[in-house]
């Protein structure tokens, strides 16, 4: 890790991943809302971003499911409705830690059922999320249908993001597991000398 400490690397991390979010999320919130408004699907990128963050950081994930749902309801020039439907809603995501935490992450990110199943359940939490903030601002219990259609495409793209993760080396993985086995394998192969 070099000269920074552990805290450090977590704050940077969590840092350039909440930006890769900020512009990722805005960019496709303005494809769906100001440039392609005549197209029946929408993508949101939040959720593939709340599945990294769980997979490294376990509950700070839950940074990312607000930070997404408060970029969409900017971008797209929602009201503070939208925003606390979206911000807090979103974090309905983090009952996929149910699956992750029992299981544990190593199992999940070797196993493509289980990154799929991870994936489900977060979006079904994001979505149930999204459904009790509006029923309670709004009453109306139909609304559930919406949620659930308008994201199913960002559902499919996460899961297929979240496969084909596993094959980057620690990025689907815990951070401190991954930051001490890079230690070990280095202590184990250090580099030759001439």
């Amino acid at each position: 890790m070099g000269n920074i400490s552990f805290k450090q690397y977590k704050m940077i991390d969590l840092s350039f991943i909440t930006l890769l979010l900020l512009i990722s999320e805005s960019i496709t919130t303005l494809a769906t809302t100001k440039w392609f408004v005549a197209q029946p699907i929408a993508i949101s990128t939040t959720l593939i971003f709340v599945l990294i963050g769980m997979m490294r950081w376990s509950g700070f994930g839950a940074i990312y499911a607000v930070v997404g749902g408060l970029t969409f309801a900017i971008v797209s020039g929602g009201g503070p409705q939208q925003a606390a439907i979206y911000a807090i809603g979103n974090l309905g995501a983090l009952l996929a830690l149910l699956v992750i935490l029992p299981v544990g992450k190593e199992k999940v990110r070797a196993s493509i059922p289980l990154l799929i199943l991870t994936a489900a359940v977060a979006y079904l939490g994001m979505v149930l999320g999204r459904w009790l903030v509006s029923l309670a601002i709004y009453h109306d219990p139909g609304a559930i249908v919406a949620f659930l259609a308008t994201d199913v495409i960002s559902l499919l793209f996460a899961a297929v993001i979240f496969v084909l993760m596993r094959g980057v080396d620690g990025m689907i993985e815990d951070q401190k597991h991954y930051l001490l086995r890079l230690d070990r394998e280095r202590r184990e192969n250090p580099p030759e000398t001439d």
